[in-house]
This record gives structure tokens, C-alpha cells and sequence, in this order.
């Protein structure tokens, strides 16, 4: 009897084997220039209460299409991008070239979140951005952020940018759909059927996305995030050694947004940005 293989996590199927589809149907966050320099901001005011700043040299850790490390190379920072989805970052290289205006070369590396590949010290700061935690068991995601403490230098500033729990959960809507226009693919409708399970602070999402003339499906399957409040998230960090953990609660500017918004975390709710210093 052959055994059976476990399935792919969804992080796989997403982001790996359907990257430019995802860049389509969150073409309003991953397309969205206004946005990441929002966010950005709101990184350096966070920082800077804690009497930190976005220092080099930078790891942006799981930066999907690179649209943060991208910006923050043309700032004149030296920047690493890290994701595990190379397609992802054939894009993110493919957009670098494009809008290079001075500024650094950025570089881009495929790796895990969970095993970073870098020295201990590495980094003066670190990010985890666009809603990019949350995405495994409590046991890995716990070693994520490890990770990336790992590899901060002492006083080094990390910053992570997750959904808000209270706020988002507030307006949770169970079902939703929208027509997306991306870059790769015709008019996309997208669906998204939504739960909330308490007992694992994890939302469930199945998501389903079609040619809107047609009705061929490109993608359909399941996907779910772990939320955190403030008090667990502060909590997580300062038990690995952080000081000065602080919070910004952050909304969306939804008129930045780019028609065709897509279901992404970080444009239908409330964000938080969390950060600390090692």
C-alpha cells in the first residue's frame, strides 16, 4: 500500500503556485503605492516612539511582491526582501527594475519565515509586513517571530504589521464578492465565504476566483489566518525578550485604494502595527 502524501499547506498553493493570480485579486494592496508608503510611515512613527528608526541593513521578511522593500531601497536603504514564493519575487525583481529612481539595489532571496537563513545579528531591523503573520500552527508561527529575533542585532528594531482582531471581527462579513482588475488576468470575480472559530482565533476563508466573462475557475480552495489581539500579540514578543513593545492602530485610507479591491486583511479592517526593540 503506498502512503498518501500530507496535503499542501495553503501557504503553497496560494503564494506559490498561483503568485500571479494572488497579485491579480490583491491588485489593490500589491499594486498600491500610496498604501505601502502609508504603512511605511506608520512603521517609522511606531519606531520612533520607541526611540528607534528603520535602520539598515533591513530583512523584509515574507515581502511577497517587495512593494515595502522596494520603497525602502529607493530611500537609499540596504535592504534584503525574503519570501518563500518565487514567483513572488520574479516579481518583486521585475517591478524593482522598473521603478529603480536611485536610491539601492534592493535583493531579493527565497527562504522560510521559519528558518531564516542569516547570522544571528544579522539586521538592524527587521519587518514582517502586509499582513504576513498569522498563517501557521501557534508552534511555527511562534517560531517566525524567533526567528526574526534571532537575527536582530542588539537594539534592533522589529516591526510586524498583523489585523487588528477586535475591530476586523467587528465587521466580519461571512460572505463577499467583488470584479478585480488586475495586471496578468482578464476581469476576475472573486468570492469569499468566510468563519470565525473561536476556540482556534483562526478565520477560515474559502475563496473562489473566475474570468468574469466566462465563469472559468482559475482557483478555488481554503485559506485561514490566526488573529491576535494586543495583549497576546505584546505578549509574544516581550516573552522572547523585547522591550518596549508598543502598538499603532492603523486604518486604511479606503479612498487610497485602488478600484478592485479584493479580500485582503490589511484593506478590509483595522491594522496593528506591533513592535519592540531587542
Amino acid at each position: 500500500m503506498t502512503a498518501q502524501s500530507e496535503p499542501l499547506h495553503w501557504t503553497e498553493t496560494v503564494y506559490r503556485q498561483h503568485a500571479r493570480l494572488l497579485f491579480d485579486v490583491e491588485a489593490a494592496v500589491f499594486q498600491n503605492e500610496a498604501l505601502t508608503r502609508r504603512e511605511l510611515a506608520a512603521v517609522k512613527r511606531l519606531g520612533a516612539s520607541l526611540g528607534a528608526g528603520i535602520e539598515s541593513p533591513i530583512v523584509d521578511i515574507a515581502c511577497g511582491p517587495g512593494r515595502h522593500t522596494i520603497q525602502l531601497a529607493n530611500q537609499g536603504h540596504d535592504v534584503i526582501g525574503l519570501d518563500f514564493s518565487p514567483g513572488l519575487l520574479t516579481l518583486a525583481s521585475e517591478t524593482a527594475a522598473r521603478s529603480r529612481n536611485g536610491g539601492s539595489n534592493p535583493t531579493f532571496v527565497v527562504g522560510d519565515m521559519r528558518q531564516l537563513d542569516f547570522q544571528d545579528g544579522a539586521f538592524q531591523t527587521a519587518l514582517i509586513l502586509g499582513n504576513s503573520f498569522g498563517y501557521f500552527s501557534d508552534e511555527d508561527n511562534l517560531l517566525a517571530l524567533s526567528e526574526a529575533c534571532r537575527v536582530l542585532d542588539d537594539g534592533g528594531f522589529l516591526c510586524l504589521e498583523i489585523t487588528n482582531k477586535e475591530p476586523y471581527l467587528a465587521t466580519l462579513e461571512t460572505f463577499s464578492d467583488e470584479i478585480v482588475e488586475g495586471r496578468f488576468f482578464p476581469p476576475l470575480k472573486c468570492e469569499w465565504q468566510k468563519s470565525w472559530n473561536p476556540g482556534n482565533g483562526r478565520v477560515t476563508t474559502q475563496e473562489k476566483h473566475s474570468v468574469a466573462a466566462t465563469g472559468e475557475v482559475l482557483y478555488e480552495g481554503p485559506y485561514d489566518v490566526r488573529l491576535f489581539d494586543q495583549d497576546e500579540i505584546v505578549g509574544l514578543l516581550e516573552d522572547l525578550g523585547l522591550r518596549s513593545v508598543a502598538c499603532l492602530e492603523f486604518s486604511p485610507d479606503r479612498a487610497s485604494l485602488a478600484p478592485g479591491l479584493g479580500e485582503t486583511f490589511g484593506a478590509m479592517g483595522e491594522v496593528l502595527f506591533v513592535g519592540g526593540i531587542k
